[in-house]
């Protein structure tokens, strides 16, 4: 059981041109505000950049950034939706939107950026 599978993720669809990865809020993923706690939104985010850059080539994070706009409550179901920005030959850059529920509002953005080669080629 990895991490994915302990925070309740489900992968959705998974395509080189979209990836959609989705976990509803528990009370074990809240903060001190009783909101989504921001790491539980990051992870999310997270799983859905590393399916997306990982379908076609070997790819490993070489940077992120998540920007907050709006709380998840409890029981609040979020999809990560990842679409590519660029995809060159050795980085690729991706956009995921965390939404509440398929096509709300958007509660949060990530950006990334990987280093990626073909598979089977030596590093």
């Amino acid at each position: 059981m990895g991490y994915a599978d302990t925070l309740g993720m489900r992968l959705l669809e998974a395509t080189p041109g979209l990836t959609r990865v989705t976990l509803t809020v528990t009370e074990g993923g809240l903060n001190m505000h009783g909101t989504a706690h921001g790491g539980l939104l990051f992870s999310l985010a997270d799983e859905a950049f590393a399916v997306i850059s990982n379908l076609e080539a070997q790819a490993v994070a070489v940077e992120t950034h998540l920007s907050f706009f709006r709380a998840a409550r409890p029981g609040d179901q979020l999809v990560a939706v990842a679409t590519p920005e660029r995809v060159g030959r050795t980085l690729a850059t991706y956009r995921v939107e965390v939404r509440r529920g398929e096509g709300g509002e958007v509660l949060a953005l990530f950006l990334g950026t990987v280093s990626r080669r073909e598979r089977g080629q030596s590093g």
